[in-house]
């Protein structure tokens, strides 16, 4: 007997299950097998068009990969962002495709006309001219369901349980195909990355080679203590750079090469976004930071190692000593990028150089504790004690104190002390004579040269310090200037008095008491007895005036000096009429006898009230 005859639906189906597979397992393009897909439902099944719609990977909508049939224009309306959307706002945007996405169903339209659920189809069945429709979702047995395949007619229709089981097994058939090509993407990107890891592999075995190379000259270079400069230069030659360390306030340590040198970014580039933020980044983390940027600020504007016009390739690592940035480590211009190995190489020179800065910081240190002692001797009451020891310390130090000296004294607000002052003093000053830094008392003391343009470089240490401590207020006195030894404790005193008297009324700023004159016998006692005379003697009649009468020119005088003399704003401040004011004023000059348009009038009673303030003074 003969074999039984295969039926030619299932034939036909085999052929095209057969079809489907040869062009999955050959890596045919996925659109193409999608597309063979789509035009076996239409022979198979016998519709007009059909098309294979995929989630995009946000899962809000979903797109054509494959069709058959459908015109490019409607393919192109469909594919709108606006179109298939699988989570619509209301019925009215909703679509068969996207319910049977949701839903993970086969959904069936036999009547487009009499689709009240999905107002879309409205919109959409016109362009093309199809009547009914069927539309079957595609599930994976590993990703879950990835799309859909909608079949379209023209004439209206109903779908038999025949045509459903069709089109669902070739939604099978559609969704193997895409395991099959996802597979066969995922088996090319390991052999990819095998073959990129046995290259990499290579490299690194020779980058390792290179770096045990580099860490041993580093030793050899600490063993040798060739210093910050030493350190600079030979990472310089091993990058083929410009390297540069400076201090975490910009001074200059070290740099190199010689010749050929390339700076790091000036303080406008450094105000610039993206070398903002790589300078930001240095205080979150101890690795190198790329700072790649052109003159406008525009990250990756040149290939690193080809500058374009005055873009350059720009790295900076931390210099961290005990847990705070101490300085910054600069590499520009190198000849090639610096890559992992590179980078940590430029990491352990950074460390090194910590140690460096770390050995200069004891220095300085020990300075500071010298100075102090220098200071605490020179401004001993009534002279040192051993003046020729003075001087001679003083000069081991760097400081010729038989030359006149301007005295200053230093205050913050809050008091209290300031680690590394002495260090952000110097750094203001590089550009001139250094001074002799110290403390004393409660107040800081900076012994100038005398000479010209002092003014300016104690603003600049004032705007150095609240830079470096943002949470305290620098106010510096100028005392007069000390020709002899035992001139500076009286010199000393005179400005520790100003400052005093500055900090407690309006901490800040410069104050210069160098030619007060008279004056400055009230500072450089600094005795409440002397500064309660001075007070009580100019205010008296005021005070007794206002103990009688109910106190109105006291408070008056304080708002009219407050508001830079001004009996308008004063009148607004205290809410009165301009001529109350006015009287109350008049009164005052009457009291003290004294003319209030005068500038040392308004000077003495602004004093005046300030040691009032200071001392204490009531109404005595």
């Amino acid at each position: 007997m003969g074999a039984p005859e295969v039926p030619s639906t299932l034939r036909s189906w085999m052929s095209v299950v057969g079809e489907i597979a040869r062009a999955a397992n050959a890596a045919e393009p996925l659109d193409g097998v999608l597309a063979t897909v789509a035009e076996q439902a239409c022979a198979l099944i016998g519709f007009e068009y059909c098309a294979v719609m995929l989630a995009e990977p946000d899962r809000e909508h979903l797109r054509v990969a494959g069709s058959s049939g459908l015109s490019p224009d409607y393919v192109a309306l469909v594919s709108d962002t606006g179109s298939l959307l699988i989570h619509p706002a209301g019925p009215h945007l909703d679509s068969p495709a996207a319910e049977a996405y949701r839903a993970g169903r086969t959904v069936a339209v036999p009547d487009v006309g009499s689709a009240v659920r999905f107002g879309r189809l409205r919109h959409l069945a016109p362009k093309q001219g199809y009547q009914a429709l069927i539309a079957a979702p595609l599930h994976a047995p590993d990703s879950g369901t990835l799309g859909v395949i909608v079949a379209y007619s023209v004439a209206a229709r109903e779908f038999g349980a025949p045509e459903m089981e069709l089109i669902e097994l070739l939604a099978d058939q559609a969704a193997l195909a895409l395991e099959t090509a996802r597979l066969r993407s995922d088996q090319q990107n390991v052999i990819t990355e095998l073959s990129r890891t046995n290259a990499e592999l290579h490299r690194s075995r020779a980058a390792t080679e290179w770096a045990e190379q580099q860490h041993r000259r580093l030793m050899r270079l600490v063993l040798d203590e060739v210093g910050l400069a030493g350190l600079v230069t030979a990472l310089a030659e091993t990058l083929g750079a410009s390297v540069t360390v400076e201090d975490r306030h910009g001074k200059v340590l070290a740099r190199a090469p010689e010749s050929g040198y390339h700076p790091p970014p000036d303080g406008a580039a450094r105000r610039r976004r993206p070398v903002r933020a790589a300078l930001d980044m240095l205080a979150r983390q101890n690795e190198v930071v790329e700072v790649s940027a052109d003159r406008r600020g525009r990250p990756g504007a040149s290939a690193i190692g080809h500058p374009v016009g005055e873009a350059h390739g720009v790295w900076v690592a931390p210099v961290v000593v005990g847990g705070e940035l101490a300085a910054r480590l600069w590499v520009t211009n190198p000849r090639v990028a610096p890559e992992p190995v590179e980078r940590r190489v430029i990491e352990r020179f950074a460390l090194v150089v910590a140690l460096e800065v770390l050995k200069q910081q004891y220095l300085v240190d020990v300075e500071e504790r010298l100075s102090g002692d220098l200071i605490g001797d020179l401004l001993h009451p009534g002279g040192p004690l051993h003046p020729q020891g003075v001087l001679d310390r003083a000069a081991a130090l760097g400081h010729d104190l038989s030359r006149p000296h301007v005295v200053a004294v230093l205050a913050l607000d809050p008091p209290g002390p300031a680690p590394r002052l002495a260090e952000v003093v110097h750094s203001a000053t590089r550009q001139v004579a250094r001074p002799l830094v110290g403390p004393h008392e409660d107040v800081q003391v900076l012994l100038f040269p005398d000479g010209r343009g002092l003014d300016d470089v104690l603003r600049g240490i004032i705007a150095q310090i609240e830079h470096a401590l943002p949470e305290r207020t620098a106010t510096i006195a100028v005392g007069p200037v000390a020709v002899g030894l035992t001139d500076h404790e009286p010199a000393y005193r005179v400005a520790r008095g100003a400052v005093r008297l500055r900090s407690a009324a309006r901490p800040g700023g410069l104050v210069d008491v160098r030619d007060l004159g008279l004056a400055a016998l009230l500072l450089e006692d600094g005795t409440p007895d002397a500064l309660r005379r001075f007070a009580r003697n100019l205010l008296r009649p005021v005070v007794a005036h206002d103990v009688r009468r109910g106190g109105d020119l006291l408070p008056t005088l304080r708002v009219w000096l407050a508001a830079g003399c001004s009996a308008s704003t004063t009148a607004r401040t205290l809410v009165v009429h301009p001529n109350t004011v006015a009287y109350r004023l008049a009164s005052i000059e009457k009291l003290t006898g004294r003319s209030l348009r005068r500038s040392d009038t308004r000077l003495d009673l602004q004093l005046a009230l300030t040691v009032r303030d200071i001392v204490g003074i009531e109404g005595r």
